[in-house]
């Protein structure tokens, strides 16, 4: 095996693991999608909830567009999990600011992954060409070989 072949074997190893590794982030992108959406739904539902105000019917989303018919109670006050499977029964405004806190989190979070993704994806492109271009030469290199 020639130097330039082993050039090439080393660039598309490179190049798997940067699409390897945006594969991965491309996932974590996805939870973190999928994660923002329920907390942005869990906001407005809580939202539409204090505005509905006391004794109103309304429709309690319970997933997979599914919902029950109940009536509001206690509008000013709602649970919401703080982790580990507990539930913090306080103040509707300061749930709203601890959903607030955490939809920040996760699209700073997803931000973050963004902008990485990017970043790969730039890399894996320029890496692609790079191998390209070695094949390219190793290529031209063979058909000048048989030509001789």
């Amino acid at each position: 095996m020639s130097a330039g072949e082993t050039e090439l074997r080393r660039g598309i190893a490179v190049l798997d693991q940067y699409r390897a590794n945006i594969e991965t982030l491309a996932q974590q992108q996805e939870i973190i999608r999928v994660s923002l959406e329920e907390h942005l739904r869990a906001r407005e539902t809580l939202v539409r909830y204090q505005e509905a105000g006391k004794a109103a019917e309304i429709l309690v989303p319970i997933g997979a567009n599914s919902f029950l018919v109940a009536q509001s109670r206690e509008v000013d006050k709602a649970f919401v999990s703080i982790g580990s499977d507990l539930l913090v029964y306080d103040d509707s405004a300061k749930q709203l600011g601890r959903l607030d806190a955490r939809i920040k989190s996760i699209t700073e979070a997803a931000n973050a992954i963004g902008q990485r993704l990017g970043q790969l994806q730039r890399r894996a492109e320029a890496q692609g060409e790079a191998v390209q271009d070695l094949y390219d030469r190793l290529q031209g290199r063979s058909a000048a070989g048989e030509r001789s």
